[in-house]
Parts: structure tokens; C-alpha cells; sequence
């Protein structure tokens, strides 16, 4: 029997918007409970409305939506009790005529029209039928909101019933292929500025005009120049030589120690006898200036340790901070943190600010400088005198003054025209970025907001080596998982999808090239704190950073803020790091330096491409292949990376909303596995979860453009159908006596 067939009373409002009565039990958690009478409407002022309740029966909200037009129409709650952490949001909905989508959202106060509304979670049903849908849901942690549920997209009539609200369990995650490799662990870092007591358990000699240490280990002999040379972030900058002059194989083990952003994982190599190999442990460094490491080499039962220095030049692209270092001096604990970072403003009380005053003239506010070879807080704050002048000034970047107001964008084009000519008449290797400008999202990815069309229009791009942008923040909400019919949806999720469609950074790249910009942008402080929630925050901000650095960013800055984001709540007692920052620092160490390489196109599904069920980047960097994947499915996908190169270590990176935040795993030396051989594919498989990030990190032997094959389906596993048994015509001949 129709719900609607009983009702004692009826109301009339305004909106096309029945309620519907649906007997059950009340929700366990209070907080969670949708009232089912205070509802608003939002929609056609020609449509109506009935409510209808059923006396002395706990009822949970349904409605019959019916649009009158493509702008749709919603019902709206009253503002949700606060809630920690995820909700479930599930109710049956039925498209009983017309067309459009069945559509979610969170709005903070009531719209005066649909079109106000942006969908979380949208899905079109045309099969007539009741499906029972479930979603897990990220309400914002930081304001109030309301639930929205509505139809937009065309007139017709929606008939939903049993909505409600309850606490979200993840679904369960199995572990995938990769599940076997040993966890990455590293040592912890060396106090800034360690210099060494000689030359610890090694000895240094000549070789020519250079300098190397030499260590005897487990009957291992090992050396390593004395002084390396290292790239910002890039593996393996040294190349060590181990003799090993026994016959029997030895392994050796290396941890390394060293400054705030120095990173290697431990790992174990074989060293076959009777002979020398050549090898590179991947150091790598985040930190530029000179700066001792510590390497402790273990063999046999032997442990001795040597101090190798490292000499760290800087590359883009890199993750930056963009702050005031006077406003910072009081407030930074750990002086080492901002040598991770490479974009810091200019204290205006200094007196050594003057000296750029002198060219840019006296309006405050108006620079920032980039100061890449910054080792210390302290030499900041004793003035500028120290630093090269080209070093100093090698590139700055613009920040419009206060007293501007809102100028358009050829007014700001003219100002940054006016500094840079100033600033190059004393500095001509300087160069330049633009002053934040702002950009907006569409269904075809990001496009320039109109003062940054302006200043393109006006000849930005002639003047500087990139153009800042500010993104919009992303959504303050989020729909993790989709439950349709019971089953988890295997098709792209509408909001993950529609993120990285919206936020998409091919067409703003375009804008750009045709502005003129010789590179195309710089990604200027993101937001670290949008949707509420810390790890759905850095899961958002790590897909962002990730496409925008396969378009070829110069970089991403960050506020001030992040170096003072607080402890989150953990199982343990001692609270964890904010995720946002403890993501960005392992993205750090993968995106920093990295070349973006084009996209694979062979695999439906697999292709990369915009609202896939997989998107993948791929990156070139030194003698590493990089390769970030995530899943927009509500379903684990397991998937082989083909690889062209033969890789010599893996690192596999893991960031995910539920469960572990960051787990990284190492593969010392690089093998295929048996599945691989057995299936005669020169590749690695790895699962990739709903609501992770993975990425996979490669050593190359032979490092080219061409690394990365493709990324396939994963084939099925062959069965074991047991023992071969003869037939039974083998098992004897005529004449004898048969078993």
C-alpha cells in the first residue's frame, strides 16, 4: 500500500514537497536524529507543498519532490547538531516521472533560489524502480550547516522516504599486492648546524684533487666522496663503491642521519663476492645550503658511521611558505622547519629592508622576497648584508599594498611593470612573479577570474616568470562513499569526480600560455583548513598540489598557518601531528623537482583522463620515476603499472582518510614479483583504495621520458586446479589388470 494512502493531516506550503510518513525505530544517537517536520523549500514560487504526519508515530522525513523547472527544487533541514567525524546519510528514492538528478548538498543558511545550491552527491535513475541509497557523508567541523536534498535538472516528480542520519563506518580494506613489502623507517634527524668530531668511524684520503672516506665494515669496503653534490629533494646524489673481497655474499645496511628534511629510508642490499659494485643510497634533501649528514653502515654483526657533506642546490618545482619572518621569529620553535620551505616575505622593521626600499621606493607591503639560500632564522634577523645581492634578489615576488584598494587588472600589470624595471635596473638576473591573482572554478576546469584576464590582456605574462594565482577553497563538505542497492558504487563518485573536473588546471595552464607567461603559474597559499575535517583537508590539498604540479606549477606556497596547525586527537596519548602538515611533507618529498610528464592514453579506464575511475600523473625527476594514482570508485581497484625501465629500489607512498594516515614501504632491491613473472608482465601491482592517495616512487636504471608503459587492469589470479593426474586411458594398457 502507498504511504501517502493514510494521512490524518495535511498541510499546504508552497513547494511541490510531501512528508511522508515512515514508521521505525527512533536513531540510537540524538545528535544524529532529522527532524522530520522542520523543513524548508526552495524552488518555484508556483509549486506547492503538503506535509503530512502521522499522530502518535515516530516518523523519519520523506518527501515528493516535484521541480517545475530545470532549476530543481530542494528541501532544506534545520541546522544539524554538532556531529565528530563522518555521518551516513541513507534513504529510498524513486524518479517517478520527468527527468534530472537526485541530488545532496550542505548550505550554512537557507538560499532564495536552487540555483544557489551546489550537489555534493548527484545521480540520475531511469529505471522507474526504489533504490536504497547510502553516503557517507563529511559534515563541516567548523559551522553549522544544513541538509539539503533535492532534484535538479529538469521538472518531474521524486519520491524519497526514510532519510536519516546515523554514524559512517568505512567499509572494510583489504590489503593489496604491495601489502608484503617491508615499511620505510628512517632515523631521527640531526640537530640543526651537527658538524662532526672528525671523521667518525672512517678515514679520509686524497684521490686526486678531491677528497674521499673510506670505512671498513663486516669485511665490506666502502667509500663515498667526501663532499657531494645534491639537487633540492632529487634521490641519490651520492655514488659509493663497495669492495667486497671475500667469496661469500654480504649484506650491508644503511640508515642515514641529518638535518630537519635529509630522508632515507633503511635498507638492506646483497653485495656478491670477489668483486666491487657501484651503487647510489637515495639521500635526499629538502634543505639547501651545506649540511653535514651522518650515514651508519651496518654489515656482519659491524656497525660504523661517516659524515658525508652536502652541498644542496635548490629546483622548482617546490613547496613554499609565504610569511612575514619578523612576525615568525617570535612564534617558530624549530628554526629547521622553515628551511623546508623556500618563499618568505620581507620584514618591513628591518633595517636592511631599506635597501630594497631604495629601489622599489617607499610603499610598504609591496615585495616579497625568495630567499633560497636561507640557512638559519638568525641570519635573517641580523640583516641582508651577508647574502649576495643577485642571491638575495633571485626572485621576488609582488604583493599589492593595502592602499590599492581593488584594482583592476591593468593597473596591476602597470605597477608590476613600474617594480620589475626598477628592481632589474640593479639586479638584472632577478626575476619575477606576478601578485596573487584570483581564479575560478567551472564544469571545464579552472579558468582566470577577471582581474587576472585583465592582467594578461594588459601584458602580465611579458613581465613576469610566473603568475600567482589564488584557487578558490574547496568544498566544505565531502561525500566519501556511495552505497547504492547495497553495493558499492564501482562508477567515478559525482564529488570526486566533479572535484577534479572543476579543479581541473589544463585550461587555466592555456589561459596562461596564450597570456604570454613563460611558465604557467605558481599555486599561491592554499588553504590548509577548508572542509573541517584534517584528513579529508589533506587528501584534497595533496589531489590539488598533484595536478597542478602535472601542469607544470612553478610551485605552492602556503601560509603561516601551517607551521602552527595543532595535534589531532590519536589512539594513543600522545596526540599526532595535523594530517595536513604530515601529508605535505611527504608530498614534499615526491613532488619537489619533479617534470611532469604527458599522460597515457591506451586503457579505458585507466587512461588518467578527467572523472575516470582512476586518475593517474606521472613524473620525471632525475633518475627517479614518479607516479601518483588515486580512486574515484567507492571500490578497490587493483591495477598494474607497466614499466619500461627497469627499476633498481621502489618506495610506495600511502595517504588515506581512514585507518593510517601515511604508511610508506621501501623495496631495497628492486625485483618483480612471482605473480608479475608468472604472468610474463614487466610490471608492479598495487591496489588503490577508495579515499587514498598512492603513489610509487622508482630508482631507474636507465632513466627516460618513455619509464611508465601504461597503467592496465590487474589480470585475474590463475587458479590452482591442483595436481596434473594422468587420464585414465594413461593409467593402463590392454592385456593388463586395470587399477
Amino acid at each position: 500500500m502507498d504511504a501517502m494512502s493514510d494521512r490524518p493531516t495535511i498541510y499546504a506550503i508552497g513547494l511541490t514537497i510531501l512528508l511522508l510518513g515512515a514508521t521505525g525505530a527512533a536513531s540510537a544517537d540524538e545528535q544524529l536524529k532529522l527532524d522530520r517536520r522542520d523543513w524548508a523549500e526552495v524552488g518555484p514560487a508556483r509549486s506547492v507543498v503538503e506535509i503530512v504526519t502521522d499522530s502518535g508515530t515516530d516518523e523519519k522525513p520523506a518527501f515528493l519532490i516535484t521541480p517545475q523547472s530545470a532549476a530543481g527544487a530542494w528541501a532544506v533541514s534545520e541546522p544539524l547538531a554538532a556531529a565528530i567525524g563522518p555521518v551516513a546519510l541513507s534513504m529510498r528514492a524513486q524518479r517517478r516521472s520527468g527527468s534530472g538528478e537526485l541530488a545532496v548538498s550542505l548550505v550554512s543558511d537557507i538560499p532564495e533560489k536552487p540555483e544557489q545550491i551546489t550537489p555534493l552527491w548527484h545521480l540520475e535513475f531511469n529505471d522507474g524502480r526504489e533504490h536504497r541509497v547510502e553516503l557517507g557523508l563529511v559534515l563541516p567541523g567548523n559551522e553549522p550547516v544544513r541538509l539539503a536534498i533535492g532534484a535538479p535538472g529538469g521538472p518531474g516528480e521524486w519520491r524519497v522516504t526514510e532519510i536519516e542520519l546515523a554514524e559512517w563506518t568505512p567499509p572494510r580494506q583489504e590489503d593489496g599486492p604491495t601489502a608484503e613489502l617491508p615499511p620505510a623507517t628512517s632515523l631521527e634527524p640531526l640537530p640543526l648546524g651537527w658538524e662532526p668530531e672528525g671523521s667518525l668511524d672512517g678515514r679520509w684520503r686524497r684521490v686526486g684533487a678531491g677528497k674521499e672516506i673510506v670505512v671498513e665494515v663486516g669485511g665490506l669496503s666502502i667509500s663515498l666522496p667526501a663532499e657531494i653534490g645534491a639537487e633540492q629533494a632529487v634521490r641519490g646524489g651520492a655514488t659509493a663503491y663497495v669492495s667486497n673481497r671475500g667469496d661469500a655474499e654480504k649484506e650491508l645496511t644503511i640508515s642515514l642521519q641529518g638535518p630537519t628534511g635529509a630522508y632515507m629510508p633503511t635498507f638492506t642490499v646483497p653485495f656478491a663476492g670477489g668483486g666491487m659494485t657501484r651503487f647510489r643510497p637515495p639521500v635526499q634533501m629538502l634543505v639547501t645550503g651545506k649540511h653535514w649528514i651522518k650515514l651508519i653502515l651496518s654489515c656482519g654483526g659491524e656497525t660504523a658511521a661517516i659524515p658525508v657533506l652536502v652541498e644542496c642546490e635548490k629546483r622548482y618545482p617546490a613547496l613554499g611558505l609565504a610569511a612575514d619572518l619578523s612576525a615568525l621569529a617570535s612564534k617558530v620553535l624549530h628554526r629547521d622547519q622553515l628551511l623546508q620551505f623556500f618563499h618568505v616575505r620581507l620584514p618591513e622593521e628591518l633595517p636592511a629592508a631599506d635597501t630594497v626600499r631604495q629601489v622599489l621606493g617607499p610603499e610598504p607591503g609591496q615585495t616579497i622576497l625568495d630567499l633560497p639560500l636561507l640557512r638559519d632564522l638568525s641570519d635573517v634577523m641580523t640583516g641582508y648584508d651577508s647574502q649576495p645581492a643577485s642571491r638575495l634578489m633571485s626572485l621576488v615576488s609582488f604583493y599589492l599594498p593595502e592602499a590599492m584598494g581593488e584594482p583592476s587588472g591593468s593597473e596591476i600589470t602597470a605597477t608590476t611593470a613600474a617594480a620589475a624595471t626598477q628592481i632589474r635596473a640593479r639586479f638584472s638576473e632577478a626575476s619575477f612573479l606576478s601578485p596573487p591573482l584570483p581564479v575560478v572554478t567551472s564544469p571545464e576546469g579552472l579558468q582566470p577570474a577577471g582581474r587576472l584576464a585583465e592582467a594578461l590582456e594588459a601584458g602580465m605574462g611579458a613581465i613576469v616568470s610566473a603568475v600567482a594565482v589564488n584557487l578558490p577553497r574547496p568544498p566544505a563538505g565531502a561525500v566519501l562513499i556511495e552505497r547504492i542497492d547495497g553495493r558499492l558504487r564501482r562508477e567515478p563518485g559525482s564529488f570526486w569526480a566533479d572535484l577534479d573536473r572543476r579543479y581541473d588546471f589544463y585550461s587555466l595552464r592555456q589561459a596562461l600560455n596564450m597570456g604570454g607567461a613563460q611558465l604557467p603559474m605558481l599555486l599561491a597559499e592554499l588553504p590548509t583548513t577548508a572542509s573541517g575535517d584534517p584528513r579529508l583537508d589533506a587528501l584534497i590539498i595533496g589531489r590539488l598540489l598533484i595536478s597542478g604540479f602535472a601542469q607544470g606549477c612553478t610551485g605552492a606556497t602556503f601560509g603561516p598557518e601551517l607551521l602552527y596547525l595543532p595535534p589531532v586527537p590519536s589512539a594513543g596519548d600522545i596526540p599526532a601531528e595535523h594530517p595536513v602538515r604530515t601529508a605535505l611533507r611527504e608530498l614534499n618529498r615526491e613532488l619537489s623537482g619533479a617534470v611532469p610528464l604527458r599522460g597515457l592514453a591506451r586503457t579505458e579506464g585507466f587512461s588518467g583522463r578527467i572523472g575516470e575511475p582512476l586518475v593517474y600523473r606521472s613524473f620525471l625527476r632525475g633518475r627517479e620515476g614518479i607516479v601518483f594514482m588515486w580512486n574515484n570508485t567507492s571500490v578497490p581497484l587493483d591495477v598494474a603499472v607497466v614499466l619500461q625501465a627497469l627499476p633498481v629500489q621502489m618506495q610506495v607512498l600511502r595517504l588515506a582518510y581512514t585507518g593510517q594516515l601515511v604508511t610508506r614501504k621501501c623495496q631495497g632491491l628492486f625485483a618483480f614479483s612471482e605473480e608479475a613473472k608468472e604472468n610474463q608482465q614487466q610490471a608492479v601491482y598495487v591496489r588503490v583504495r577508495p579515499l587514498e592517495i598512492v603513489g610509487l616512487s622508482f630508482s631507474l636504471r636507465n632513466p627516460y621520458a618513455g619509464w611508465l608503459g601504461e597503467l592496465a587492469p590487474r589480470p585475474p589470479r590463475k587458479r590452482d586446479n591442483g595436481p596434473k593426474w594422468p587420464r585414465g586411458g594413461d593409467l593402463w594398457r590392454p592385456g593388463e589388470t586395470q587399477p
